[in-house]
């Protein structure tokens, strides 16, 4: 497939990283992104502003199947994107960040059909729903799901004398449909196996049903004295994303206290939301105190500042909170977050990022989450029709490569040993992306190697 990548930033360096392998790639933008090398990758660069048309049909606008404008100007995104269509660009996909722009879901739609832009992506509504789907699970420090939802991740840091670390996992009655899939120990990446004992801190991520998940979760990650969390919250910064989530929380049944600097804008929100909005810096310890932000179950700090934001989070840590999560913009602030205390830590742009990659190579065998930071990844694979049905037992699949789930006839499958492969599978599998090529070709393979003959 050939793709047209119009930007001037991280963001468009990394759809084109992510996309070069399987795609015929093409990268167009005034001046090289900062903080990149784009003769390191794969791609075709052409030098001009994104809006001309003479730039666009010297990166051949008319065999491109897919043009992406993800420029920071949401005006020349789109004015891109309708030039693109006049060239002959077959879909175009283009990200609005500003919230002067129509901004709902419906709205979106109508915006895209008016001017002939196939699909719009609004990085922080997609950061407004990875937190949401993160804050409402108690503890959680990711979430996500595959299959139509059928399939869930939930990533957990293990608590202090949680029955996981009393015995090795082969001594343990772990919840059936559910498979532990990865752990990290500090820096260290490990794939549990049966004679593995989990430590406290560690942040295991699991695989399965939803309902059992939540009893991994309540029965065996978590201590037996652990109460219920209630469902409380505090949110710092008024703005999009802010506002997104606060009314996502309303919705969940939960009561949130909103904090923003700006006096305009609280009163401009405090109509919107049933949730009580306070003039004031989140960063202020006063503040903090006298609004009892130790006693909320999770602080979420949505600044537009990356630093103002890290200092929210620590600030709440010492307060007390037992959970924070954090918005940074600079996808290289994301790791460094959470090495210093934060819990969780999301950025508008790396969501923005995952969700034109899954548009673009929806149906492909391609990625369909990146887990740790970008360290690991969970691909789709489909197996070959003259794949030989094999035990997982038997398998020798490289050294970070794990099968979280198969669909088999519309049936699902948390698979155990026990469990065999068969032609036609569709299988998610859990690896590292320095393993990801190796795993997908061993996976493809009509014969495993390492599988015991038959």
């Amino acid at each position: 497939m050939q793709v047209v990548i119009a930007g001037e930033d991280i963001v468009g360096y990394r759809i084109a990283e992510e996309l070069m392998h399987g795609h015929d790639v093409t990268f167009v933008g005034p001046v090289e992104p900062a903080g990149t090398r784009l003769d390191q990758l794969d791609v075709q660069v052409v030098h001009g502003a994104i809006t001309a048309p003479e730039v666009l049909r010297q990166a051949r606008m008319g065999s491109c199947d897919v043009f992406v404008a993800c420029t920071d100007s949401d005006e020349s995104n789109l004015v891109a994107c309708v030039a693109a269509q006049g060239l002959g660009a077959k879909r175009t996909i283009c990200m609005l960040s500003s919230p002067g722009f129509l901004s709902v879901a419906d709205d979106d739609v109508a915006l895209a059909e008016a001017l002939g832009i196939h699909s719009v992506v609004r990085p922080s509504e997609q950061l407004a729903e990875e937190i949401l789907r993160i804050v409402t699970v108690p503890g959680a420090l990711d979430v996500q799901e595959f299959a139509d939802g059928r399939v869930k991740l939930l990533r957990y840091a293990v608590e202090a004398g949680a029955p996981i670390t009393r015995k090795r996992l082969r001594y343990l009655s772990l919840p059936r449909h559910v498979q532990l899939i990865m752990l990290r120990r500090g820096d260290e990446m490990i794939v549990p196996q049966g004679d593995t004992l989990l430590q406290a801190g560690d942040k295991v991520t699991a695989m399965g049903r939803w309902t059992s998940l939540r009893r991994l979760l309540l029965k065996f990650l978590r201590k037996e004295t652990t109460s219920a969390e209630p469902r409380t919250a505090a949110v710092v910064g008024g703005g999009t994303v802010g506002f997104a989530v606060t009314r996502g929380l309303e919705e969940a049944g939960w009561h949130v206290k909103l904090i923003e600097i700006q006096r305009a804008r609280c009163e401009e929100i405090a109509g919107q939301l049933e949730s009580l909005v306070l003039y004031g810096d989140g960063a202020d310890l006063d503040l903090l105190q006298q609004e009892a932000i130790d006693q909320v179950s999770v602080l979420v700090a949505v600044a537009n500042n990356d630093e103002k934001n890290l200092l929210v989070s620590l600030l709440a840590k010492q307060l007390g909170v037992k959970r924070t999560v954090t918005r940074a913009e600079r996808l290289s602030n994301e790791l460094m977050f959470e090495k210093v205390g934060v819990d969780v830590v999301r950025s508008a742009k790396g969501a923005a990022i995952r969700s034109v990659v899954r548009s673009i190579d929806q149906g492909n065998l391609e990625i369909q989450a990146e887990l740790e930071h970008g360290d690991a990844c969970v691909i789709e694979l489909r197996l070959p029709a003259d794949y030989r049905a094999v035990l997982l037992s038997e398998l020798a699949p490289p050294a970070f490569a794990r099968v979280g789930s198969i669909l088999r006839d519309r049936k699902l499958i948390i698979p155990s040993g026990e469990d065999e492969l068969r032609p036609g599978d569709e299988i998610l599998v859990i690896c590292t992306r320095a393993d990801e090529a190796q795993t997908r070709d061993y996976f493809l393979m009509p014969h495993p190697a390492g599988a015991v003959a038959s």
